[in-house]
């Protein structure tokens, strides 16, 4: 697999065309050219490393010739993808977000992708307030004023409807991938985990998410659905298995969320991920005494926080969701992001001086022969599923 993709710029409506040869869909910026050379790490300084995953890092960098451009960069372990079998979800990953996400307003934005040896790189929309983790512990008390948690619920609420109506189900919202942008209001990422319900076969990639697909269901005909998202918001149903998987699953999710902005702990949490699970399966919970939580917002929970999926609010009818007396704030949900959003912290180094140093501008050196044949082998395995 090789190549270079640059997403288009704000505003361009550039569409997805085919590149023969090309392991995905090429995305051509307005300044592109057929002489455009590919990016490579090395043209891209590092200012600081935003988040850890199993197999990805994310860093916020920006092009040696350009330091005021910003970009997260996800980056992915080749060998690790192939070995822990998550081909599958980095494809649809990057078909998603070039494709049916790549109009929404509240999801991050896609702007480049490329390849090297070892990894596999997403170039993101910087969102220069971090997490809405992050902002709940830096709270007062670590919990959010009924008020603000409102305005965030209110605006994951709309990103997920945008998700569900685009036929894609988001499966690990969280905090964590509830990114705040440059001014103030949400950004929906990570669809690592995403369940795309209309699948479309528009590159290489979305094939090979397809074809592993059709292999899990060789090895797993007797076997029920397999575990994906976060133990503590995962909804009863996928650890349960053997169900369809609905869009339920993300409103499982977001009353588990709002429980955790209003209280400063999660409904379902125990000493390890397994009793935890089995937590989430008795469903039962509790609201902190010392928690400042009204009538209006325990009802909403409550009514997502529900164990038959097609009970939960706003399952069958999304407006039933947005008309709950917890949202009785919200005049008008198509003007959400016009709205004053609450002030936060900068939690990345957007307008910092950092430079290119002698050691970040040299490329990285090829002489682990052990670990360039794991590379090779983890790349002959991605070619041939």
């Amino acid at each position: 697999m090789s190549g270079t993709e640059r997403a288009p710029a704000a505003g361009d409506n550039h569409h997805l065309s085919h590149t023969r040869g090309d392991s995905v869909s090429s995305l051509n910026a307005a300044s592109s050219t057929s002489t455009t050379r590919p990016f490579e790490m090395r043209d891209f300084v590092t200012v600081d490393t935003i988040g850890e995953g199993s197999y990805s890092s994310v860093r916020e960098v920006f092009l040696a010739n350009k330091p005021t451009e910003r970009y997260a960069l996800k980056i992915m372990d080749k060998s690790h993808i192939v070995r822990e079998g998550k081909a599958r979800y980095v494809a649809t990953e990057r078909a998603l977000l070039a494709g049916r996400l790549a109009d929404c307003d509240c999801v991050a934005a896609l702007r480049f992708t490329f390849q090297d040896t070892y990894s596999l790189y997403l170039g993101m929309e910087l969102c220069t307030g971090g997490d809405l983790y992050s902002q709940l512990k830096r709270s007062e008390g670590e919990v959010m004023t009924e008020e603000k948690a409102v305005f965030y619920v209110s605006e994951v609420t709309r990103a997920v409807q945008q998700c569900h109506a685009r036929g894609i189900v988001h499966r690990d919202v969280k905090p964590e991938n509830v990114l705040i942008d440059s001014t103030g209001h949400v950004k929906l990422c990570d669809f690592g985990s995403a369940l795309d319900l209309q699948p479309v076969m528009t590159s290489v990639l979305t094939a090979i998410a397809e074809q592993a697909v059709k292999k899990d269901a060789k090895h797993k005909k007797n076997r029920c659905a397999s575990f994906v998202g976060t133990a503590e918001y995962v909804a009863p149903e996928i650890l349960e298995g053997c169900a369809e998987t609905t869009t339920a699953v993300d409103l499982w999710s977001i009353g588990v969320m709002t429980f955790q902005l209003l209280t400063g702990r999660v409904p379902f949490k125990d000493k390890t991920e397994y009793l935890t699970m089995q937590a989430v399966l008795k469903g039962k919970y509790v609201y902190p005494p010392e928690a400042n939580v009204s009538s209006a917002a325990k009802d909403f929970i409550d009514k997502l926080l529900v164990r038959e999926p097609k009970k939960r609010l706003g399952f069958e009818d999304e407006t039933s969701i947005r008309s709950h007396p917890f949202f009785a704030s919200v005049s008008d949900w198509s003007t959400l992001r016009a709205r004053k959003a609450p002030s936060v912290l900068t939690a990345t180094g957007v307008g910092s001086d950092a430079t290119v140093s002698e050691s970040e501008s040299e490329s990285d050196t090829d002489d682990d022969e052990e670990w360039r044949a794991r590379v090779n082998a983890a790349t002959a395995a991605l070619d041939a599923l």
